[in-house]
C-alpha cells in the first residue's frame, strides 16, 4: 500500500468535472447468470449525486483486486469516458483502461448512491 491521498483528478487522468453533458452508466455484475451485466437506467439527478461522491473521494493506490468481487461496471463520462469496475465490500475500483487499481480511503456516500439507483 501506498501512503498517498490521491483526487479523483489523480485517478481520471485529465478528468474535466466541469465538462457539459457528464454522464454515468452503471451496469450491475452477476457471475451467476449468463449475461453477467446489466445495465441501469439512472436519474440526472442520481448521476450527479454519483459524478458528485465520486470527485470528492480520494483514492489511494493498491496492487491488485479480485476481479470476481466487482459488483458494478461504471463509466463516467465528462471530457471522455471513464470505464471503471468497482467493488462495494472493499471499497476499491479498477480502472479498465490502465488496470490501475485504487481503494477509496475516505467514506463517500457513492456505493449508497449505487445500491440504491440499482434496485
Amino acid at each position: 500500500m501506498y501512503n498517498n491521498k490521491l483526487s479523483a483528478t489523480d485517478v481520471l487522468e485529465n478528468a474535466n468535472f466541469d465538462a457539459e453533458n457528464r454522464t454515468v452508466t452503471i451496469h450491475t455484475i452477476n457471475t451467476d447468470k449468463e449475461d453477467i451485466f446489466t445495465e441501469f437506467k439512472i436519474s440526472e439527478e442520481a448521476q450527479r449525486e454519483v459524478l458528485k461522491a465520486f470527485e470528492n473521494a480520494k483514492f489511494e493506490k493498491i496492487t491488485s483486486l479480485n476481479p470476481v468481487d466487482y459488483d458494478y461496471r461504471i463509466t463516467i463520462s465528462l471530457n471522455r469516458g471513464y470505464p471503471m469496475y468497482l467493488d462495494s465490500t472493499k471499497k476499491s475500483l479498477t480502472l479498465i483502461d490502465t488496470k490501475e487499481n485504487y481503494t477509496i480511503i475516505n467514506e463517500t456516500d457513492l456505493f449508497d448512491i449505487l445500491k440504491k439507483a440499482t434496485k
